[in-house]
């Protein structure tokens, strides 16, 4: 178990890390081509899903290279239930998420790239706030404020995004 683990941590990006210390080591499983790992499988509204496979290699735009701390293997996403979406990397659809290139092409992201167009925007949360990274820290664009945003470094606010968002949920009351 704990060689498995090992090998995990080696290609586990931010998100991978982070799931894994909060709510232990994922299921893996398969649904069609679709390698994912699943936290909280019995908790629909808190589940976490990353799907995995991703090869990085030197062809890959700098935009998403700078990415890869955060995603490591995997391509995307949804977190706390399906609160928090991880935009997908590679050239594959997988419903309910944004190809990282279509999000990019979205009206409240290229407004926000226009305030700060060195921030990659990779994530995004009901469709009202985008969230970017640059130089270690996460950012958000708020587009009922149109307010861009430093939330600090990325670790712990990732955190503090999915404990805000857990928060929000109502208790399963399949438990």
């Amino acid at each position: 178990m704990k060689e498995q683990e090992n090998s995990w941590n080696m290609k586990a990006g931010l998100l991978e890390r982070i799931l894994n210390r909060r709510y232990g080591l994922p299921r893996t499983s398969t649904d069609g081509a679709l390698v994912q790992r699943i936290w909280n499988a019995d908790q629909v509204d808190n589940s976490s899903i990353l799907y995995v496979g991703m090869e990085w290699h030197e062809g890959l735009s700098s935009r998403v290279v700078s990415l890869r701390n955060i995603y490591g293997d995997s391509y995307g996403g949804f977190l706390v239930g399906d609160s928090i979406k991880v935009s997908v990397l590679l050239p594959r659809k997988i419903f309910g998420l944004w190809r990282i290139d279509e999000l990019q092409t979205l009206a409240p992201v290229r407004q926000a790239r226009e305030m700060d167009p060195a921030i990659e925007f990779f994530m995004d949360s009901a469709n009202v706030w985008y969230y970017g990274y640059k130089a270690g820290d996460l950012y958000v664009f708020d587009t009922e404020t149109d307010e861009l945003d430093s939330l600090g470094p990325v670790e712990p606010a990732l955190e503090t995004l999915m404990d805000e968002w857990e928060d929000a949920k109502p208790p399963d009351m399949g438990s």
